[in-house]
């Protein structure tokens, strides 16, 4: 039996998993076989991790959805069990990438003779990092629950460690993205204006776009890890 007070709830869940997949199916498509995004080689390949990333998280959610719906408690404790770890391991990956993109981006306009050599490869290390990066600390996460819930041992500074971790590390990736994309927004302005064009809109607007929606994504996040 459905719960039909959480319609809205699970009809949101259906559009959020339907609109990621076909919009990071769409992403790695045109960008791997028709090469159709027209950026930074090296940033091509950040936004390829990031809607990989974006579709692991889709399958959390569908993970959770179908279990919930169906009643299927053996899904759902899986969710619950391991789905919650990979949430978390796909969303710090995404906080991270975020990051990148931006400071790539800036990085691009401080130094465009350096940039021109900057290859995929070089791209897909930095997403190496950031993927393994993320993998440790919600290993460590899993490592020291399972070591406190069988009370092999009881620090409690691991703990704060790891919970002042899962409040700076997304405060970091806020502060790093607001900070780079300012900047962007100067060097872009005064480029321009050196060579006497004019500054387009479109290109101010996705930078403020995409610190504005992270923002939104990432608060939220830090205020309930305070809370």
């Amino acid at each position: 039996m459905i719960d039909y007070k959480g319609l809205p709830w699970i009809s949101y869940n259906i559009f959020v998993i339907l609109s990621s997949i076909l919009g990071d199916t769409t992403i790695l498509v045109a960008s791997i076989k028709y090469n159709a995004i027209s950026l930074h080689k090296i940033m091509v390949v950040v936004i390829q991790h990031l809607a990989v990333c974006d579709l692991i998280t889709s399958c959390t959610y569908t993970i959770e959805l179908i279990g919930y719906v169906s009643g299927w408690k053996e899904l759902f404790n899986f969710y619950i069990y391991v789905g919650l770890y990979v949430y978390y391991f796909s969303l710090y990956t995404t906080f991270f990438l975020t990051a990148a993109i931006t400071t790539m981006k800036l990085l691009t306009i401080k130094f465009p003779f350096r940039a021109r050599i900057w290859t995929k490869s070089k791209g897909h290390l930095v997403c190496a990092i950031i993927w393994v990066t993320s993998l440790l600390y919600i290993v460590s996460w899993v490592v020291f629950f399972e070591i406190y819930l069988y009370s092999l041992w009881d620090e409690d500074w691991i703990y704060n460690v790891l919970a002042w971790l899962e409040i700076i590390i997304p405060l970091l990736t806020l502060l790093v993205v607001i900070f780079t994309s300012g900047w962007l927004i100067y060097e872009a302005c005064k480029v321009v204006r050196q060579r006497g064009d004019r500054v387009r809109w479109e290109g101010l607007l996705t930078v403020i776009a995409t610190a504005v929606v992270f923002t939104i994504t990432v608060l939220p996040e830090i205020v309930a890890d305070i809370a």
